[in-house]
């Protein structure tokens, strides 16, 4: 993978910009967290004005999946609203698309796209095994919630699983804590990890205080941490290239609930980062 280890940005320092797929309005925008430069993959921010709509059948020849952070979204009679998530394979054929009142949602695709109109997909393409048609995690509620075990050090933390990769292992997850949650070590991964904050505030010692909007591509092999959370959190997570494993050295480092701002990011994103402002405790 050729994405750029970023960690972190908030995603309310990125300007909105037309999104640049060609067979796309021009009234569509987005903000590009990440990508891949050879294969085109990235993870976007997509902002889909009211009334918007897609006449099908037509499909794509890449993965997609979404994550619907506000608004509304329509896709082959399948509605969509916020905490809603779906991974839909290449080859899925869909019919037309809408959003009555508008929708940002969170889209990671497995590389560069093309889209085709009808529904003659070429044989060996779509793969029913990686379809996820719908996932509403705010309707799961607690029952929707499993112990966390990625790792043995943090009780009180809790997995929601939104995909898991038959092949691959690579999982798509909603990760969560209670408040005052911390875990007093730095630890890196196997594989990539994505993340994206959607709730409360997530302190990691060595590179600030990330609050929603925040959004992390972690390279294997790079250490961070501590981390600590007095408000709890919740957050998307991806492992990107193999199953989530973490990498905990016994070394134990305190945690600081109020890390300074100091982000570890690609020339592109550098100028732009700035810390959020924090929510106020009273």
């Amino acid at each position: 993978m050729s994405r750029p280890h970023t960690m972190f940005v908030q995603a309310q320092d990125l300007a909105w910009s037309p999104f640049d797929e060609p067979s796309d309005p021009a009234d569509l925008q987005c903000k590009r967290l990440s990508e891949d430069a050879l294969s085109g993959a990235s993870t976007l921010l997509l902002r889909i004005p009211p009334g918007w709509s897609r006449p099908g059948p037509e499909y794509l020849d890449v993965m997609e999946e979404i994550y619907l952070l506000e608004g509304d979204l329509e896709i082959s009679g399948q509605a969509y609203v916020h905490d809603c998530y779906a991974c839909l394979p290449a080859g899925f054929a869909r019919s037309d698309s809408r959003s009555l009142n508008g929708a940002v949602v969170l889209l990671m695709r497995s590389g560069r796209a093309q889209r085709f109109a009808g529904q003659d997909v070429p044989d060996g393409m779509y793969d029913p095994m990686l379809l996820v048609r719908h996932h509403n995690a705010y309707e799961r509620g607690l029952d929707g919630w499993e112990k966390n075990s990625h790792t043995r050090y943090l009780p009180g933390t809790g997995v929601q699983t939104l995909r898991v990769d038959p092949y691959s292992r690579e999982i798509t997850i909603l990760y969560a804590a209670l408040p005052f949650r911390f875990m007093e070590k730095r630890w890196t991964h196997e594989h990539v990890q994505e993340m994206f904050v959607l709730a409360g505030e997530y302190s990691i010692n060595d590179v600030g205080v990330m609050r929603p909007g925040a959004y992390a591509w972690w390279e294997p092999g790079k250490l961070h941490g501590p981390y600590g959370s007095l408000t709890g959190f919740m957050m998307l997570i991806r492992s990107c290239g193999g199953p989530l494993v973490n990498v905990i050295p016994d070394e134990r480092v305190a945690v600081d609930f109020d890390a300074p701002f100091q982000p570890e990011l690609p020339p592109g994103l550098a100028g732009r980062a700035r810390a959020a402002a924090p929510f106020s405790r009273f």
